[in-house]
């Protein structure tokens, strides 16, 4: 079974999640590279503003075509209880392109429930897992036990 893992990150969390799975589970890797400085305050503040408004982000050119892979598995930040923006554009891209679907999301507190349905809706897919990680279980490590778990859900669908 071919897997996908295909990521943004603003600040590094989702790519640390991203990296564990990769760590766990046979599969390529692409992280999505938005051309619209997001870094810092202002940053963080106009990529609140563009959830919100849902607007279309400019992606550096995608290598991996989800077409050829049995699951992608797409990860975000949540930015105002949404996807973020570069993940919106990349399903909105390729939502035809999809066999399978797993999704995981990163938030400091916010929960992931409505963004991971939106996802589901945008993508046309249900998702086989889904994942869920606030900040604190992210940089403290307890987030192990819970991607275990959703890498063994996908593991189970092969």
């Amino acid at each position: 079974m071919k897997i996908l893992i295909v990521f943004y990150s603003r600040s590094g969390n989702t790519r640390r999640v991203a990296e564990e799975i990769r760590n766990t589970i046979d599969c390529d890797i692409e992280e999505l590279i938005d051309t619209q400085n997001r870094s810092g305050p202002l940053g963080y503040m106009r990529s609140i503003i563009h959830a919100m408004r849902k607007t279309p982000a400019k992606l550096k050119e995608i290598k991996n075509d989800p077409t050829n892979y049995d699951i992608t598995i797409i990860g975000t930040p949540v930015w105002n209880m949404r996807m973020s923006t570069p993940i919106r554009t990349y399903i909105t891209q390729n939502r035809a392109k999809f066999n399978n679907v797993a999704f995981f999301g990163t938030s400091m507190s916010a929960p992931l429930d409505g963004t991971f349905n939106e996802m589901t809706e945008l993508s046309g897919v249900s998702p086989l897992a889904k994942l869920s990680l606030r900040g604190k279980e992210n940089k403290d490590g307890s987030s192990k036990s819970k991607v275990a778990e959703f890498v063994e859900i996908i593991n189970s669908t092969s």
